[in-house]
C-alpha cells in the first residue's frame, strides 16, 4: 500500500527596516538597491508562477544587470560644469552643518531629474529603473573608499552622481536594445524556480531566484532585515497547496536563526518534490 507524504511548509516575508542603510546594491541579490523597497517575499510553486507572469515585474533586475554591460561602451567621464556646481552647492550644506553621506546624497542628486525627464520617455517605468541602477552603479564606484571629512565626501558624491548624468542617454540607448531580451531571460529564469527554491519579490517587483535565495536574504538580514513566517501552506502528493502571499510584514528585529528553519523546510520540500518526480518517472517509463 502507497503510503501519503504530507509537509508543513510556511512562506518567508521579508520586511525591510528603516535601519537598511541607503547604500549601493546588494552584491548576493544581483546588486539589487534595496532602499525603498518593502513587503519582500520568497513564493513558491502557484504564488511563484503568477508573480513570474508578468514582464513589467523585471525592469529593476534588468536594468541593474545591464548597467556593467553597457559601461563598456558607456564611459564618458563628468563634465567639470556639474561637479563645480554641485560641489559648490554641498559644500555650502557642509558650511550650514548638514550632514553629507556620499553613498546616500549621491543617489538623491543624481535621480533629482529623473521623474521628469522620463515621463514623455516611451516606457517610463524601464526609463526609471536605467536612471536608477546607473545612479547606483556610479555613486557606488565613488563613494565605496570615501574617508574623509563633508567636504571629501561632497566632491566624492558629485563625482558620481555627474559620472552618470554624463553616461545616462548611452545607458538608456545600450539597455533599450537588450532590456526585452534580458526580461524574457529572467521570467524563464523565474518560472524555473518555482518548483523548487522559489523566487524573491519585493513590492511585486522580481529580485533573485533559485539557489541564490538563502545567500541573498542573509546578507539583508545582516544589513537588519526583519524576516518573518507567514501563512502556512501543505505539501502532498499533489503538490502544494496554500496562499504564500498571506499575512502582513512585522517590523521586528530578528536574528539568523529565525531565518535557518523555513529555509531548511524549503529546501527539504524541494528536495522531497524532485525526488517524488523522479520515481514517478521510472513508474511510468
Amino acid at each position: 500500500m502507497r503510503r501519503s507524504m504530507w509537509f508543513g511548509l510556511a512562506s518567508i516575508t521579508v520586511c525591510l527596516t528603516a535601519a537598511l542603510p541607503a547604500s549601493a546594491g546588494v552584491p548576493e541579490c544581483g546588486n539589487i538597491r534595496f532602499e525603498g523597497l518593502s513587503n519582500c517575499e520568497v513564493r513558491v510553486t502557484g504564488e511563484c508562477t503568477a508573480g513570474c507572469s508578468e514582464l513589467g515585474i523585471y525592469k529593476t533586475a534588468c536594468a541593474t544587470k545591464l548597467v556593467p554591460v553597457c559601461k563598456t561602451e558607456c564611459t564618458l567621464s563628468a563634465e567639470a560644469t556639474c561637479t563645480d556646481s554641485c560641489t559648490e552647492q554641498c559644500s555650502g550644506e557642509c558650511d550650514r552643518g548638514v550632514a553629507i553621506t556620499c553613498s546616500h546624497n549621491c543617489f538623491a542628486e543624481c535621480t533629482t531629474t529623473r521623474d521628469v525627464e522620463c515621463a514623455g520617455a516611451a516606457d517610463a517605468a524601464q526609463c526609471a529603473a536605467t536612471w536608477d541602477a546607473n545612479c547606483d552603479s556610479e555613486c557606488d564606484a565613488q563613494c565605496v573608499t570615501v574617508d574623509g571629512d563633508c567636504y571629501q565626501h561632497c566632491i566624492e558624491c558629485c563625482g558620481g552622481s555627474c559620472t552618470a548624468g554624463a553616461n545616462m542617454d548611452c545607458q538608456t540607448t545600450c539597455q533599450n536594445e537588450e532590456f526585452e531580451d534580458c526580461e524574457h531571460e529572467f521570467r524563464a529564469n523565474c518560472d524555473a524556480s518555482c518548483s523548487g527554491d522559489g523566487a524573491l519579490f519585493c513590492n511585486g517587483k522580481y529580485i533573485i531566484s533559485g539557489s541564490q535565495i538563502p545567500a541573498c536574504v542573509n546578507a539583508l538580514l545582516a544589513q537588519g532585515v526583519s524576516v518573518e513566517v507567514e501563512a502556512e501552506v501543505t505539501i502532498g502528493p499533489d503538490g502544494i497547496d496554500g496562499n504564500l502571499a498571506a499575512g502582513m510584514c512585522a517590523f521586528r528585529p530578528a536574528s539568523k536563526a529565525s531565518l535557518a528553519a523555513p529555509f531548511a523546510a524549503l529546501a527539504a520540500v524541494a528536495g522531497w518534490l524532485a525526488r517524488r518526480r523522479k520515481r514517478s518517472s521510472h513508474t511510468s517509463s
